[in-house]
């Protein structure tokens, strides 16, 4: 009779197992490579919406790649280490006389396929080898496209993503916010799922303001070198406990206000599978590059002369040539092809520059972003998707006005742009600058159509107030489509064979009646 009851027992629990054993071999199977979108794709989809940069597209691509390519290998390690642990107990709890399974044939295929997937992926997977987590540091001029690249990366992995400002960061015990901020605004965009918090990315920017300059030595350092002690263990991946006021309940008080109450809950998360993208500016770096590769030219000479040059005299040489300027330094190579100095950057001289070696160490993969030139200002304002332009295009279309830009009217602004230093985000501001009155003036009036070519930004370089000028724009009644595309024609024909196809219209020569500004008083009145 005992025998009978233990061999059931046997039976239920070698039920079970088969029916778990085709869960975990189903949860194997979804975590297979094939999931993570190769380095190509990657970069392709980062092509969509950044102009240029291709080297920095491509070292991105391959690290965060590389990176979820390692948590896929940790979870199937995992999945191998419970396989491995019901293959154990089977083997405990197995009869000779009785055969494990006398379940159902669903229940005995699941433990075959578990024990065949756990005898291949054995072959596959190096238990013993684990593999090295590798943050990036990025390193580029304001407007280069730094946080765009982060940004566009956790949109295409479907990953939260969360950016820190590093000057906002402070030691334990000041005015500030502590390290652990990073983390608790990632749980925040990840909803509160530390699951998928543990996957996502966080980008330190202007860490480079972190950084302590000789002259402070001896001195207080609220958010200096102690910052980027805090932050070693964090990058380099431990398990972080953070109290975080969770919202539970969300109700109406007597005023008919919003109101939500919070409670506070205590998270751990493990940092070691969160990609740490760091970012900097490092304005000043390029000078220090060039000066450092200098002095290695010049020691190379020296040791070909029978006296070595005062270092001294050297320094006030190197002083005497020194010209500021908002345009990075170019450093030529030994083959005379040119690159610009950022190129060349070294954990040598971020050190020097004044971060910390170990947080250096941390951050295996550094990358240098170009500075954005007139061509790829041009692009940036038409070509990737949610263009500026097409945002533009759109709000105008609200209140049902089309908006058209001449080529050349472009590539001023990108010359605009280009000479105020400013990148990629001084585009808009240029752009707001050029259309305030327009969009002043538009709505709620007769006009359907603007047109703003070479003269409009021209005349917007000479105004004397930048901030509230009176650009040279072209309005267009609805029914002057004819000398809209005429005029549109004689600067930008691609423009206005565009637009004639899509008007319906053909220039026709007749006496045009443009509206200027003058005519927004007839059209109010």
């Amino acid at each position: 009779m005992l025998r009978f009851a233990s061999q059931n027992l046997i039976r239920t629990y070698s039920s079970r197992i088969g029916r778990y054993a085709a869960t975990a071999s189903g949860k194997l199977a979804q975590s297979r490579l094939s999931s993570i979108p190769t380095p190509k794709t990657l970069k392709k989809f980062l092509d969509e919406y950044i102009i240029g940069q291709d080297i920095g597209k491509k070292v991105l691509s391959v690290a965060v790649y590389n990176h979820y390519l390692r948590i896929n290998d940790k979870q199937k390690k995992k999945e191998l280490q419970k396989q491995r642990e019901l293959i154990e107990q089977e083997k405990i709890t197995s009869d000779k006389d009785e055969p494990i399974f006398s379940g159902n044939s669903e229940s005995k295929a699941g433990w075959r396929n578990l024990q065949r997937q756990f005898n291949s992926a054995g072959r596959e997977v190096d238990e013993d080898l684990e593999l090295s987590k590798s943050n990036v540091l990025v390193v580029g001029p304001s407007g280069s496209g730094k946080t765009l690249l982060a940004t566009t990366l956790a949109k295409i992995l479907n990953v939260p993503i969360a950016i820190t400002d590093c000057t906002q960061l402070t030691q334990a015990g000041y005015i500030g916010e502590d390290v652990e901020v990073c983390i608790e605004r990632l749980l925040v965009n990840a909803e509160f799922d530390v699951a998928r918090a543990e996957k996502g990315i966080i980008v330190l920017d202007e860490i480079d303001k972190l950084a302590k300059p000789a002259a402070s030595i001896g001195t207080k350092d609220v958010s200096g070198e102690g910052v980027q002690q805090s932050l070693l263990k964090i990058i380099e991946g431990h398990k972080v406990e953070l109290t975080v006021k969770r919202p539970v309940k969300h109700d109406i008080d007597g005023q008919k206000n919003q109101t939500t109450t919070k409670k506070d809950e205590i998270f751990v998360i493990d940092t070691s599978n969160i990609l740490f993208m760091i970012m900097g500016a490092f304005v000043g770096l390029d000078k220090h590059i060039v000066k450092r590769i200098d002095d290695m030219k010049k020691l190379r000479k020296a040791t070909k002369c029978v006296e070595p040059p005062d270092s001294k005299e050297l320094e006030k040489e190197r002083v005497k040539n020194f010209r500021f300027s908002n345009t990075l330094e170019q450093v030529e190579l030994d083959n005379g092809k040119k690159v610009c100095a950022l190129d060349l950057t070294t954990p040598t001289d971020l050190v020097s520059f004044g971060l910390i070696p170990e947080l250096i160490g941390r951050v295996p993969i550094i990358t240098a972003l170009q500075p954005l030139q007139r061509d790829d200002l041009f692009h940036i304002l038409k070509e990737p998707k949610n263009a500026l332009l097409d945002q533009y295009e759109y709000i105008f279309k609200q209140f049902g006005v089309k908006l058209c830009v001449t080529q050349k009217a472009l590539k001023k602004i990108a010359q605009f742009a280009l000479r105020e230093g400013t990148g990629a985000r001084g585009l808009r501001g240029i752009m707001e600058r050029l259309l305030l009155n327009v969009n002043y003036d538009c709505p709620g009036s007769d006009i359907a159509y603007v047109l703003v070519d070479e003269t409009t930004v021209d005349s917007l370089q000479e105004t004397e107030h930048s901030l509230a000028s009176h650009v040279d724009v072209k309005y267009y009644p609805a029914d002057q489509k004819d000398s809209l595309i005429r005029d549109v024609s004689e600067e930008d024909k691609k423009l206005g064979t565009t637009l004639s196809k899509e008007l319906g219209y053909s220039a026709r020569i007749h006496t045009p009646t443009i509206m200027k500004r003058s005519f927004i008083g007839e059209i109010n009145d």
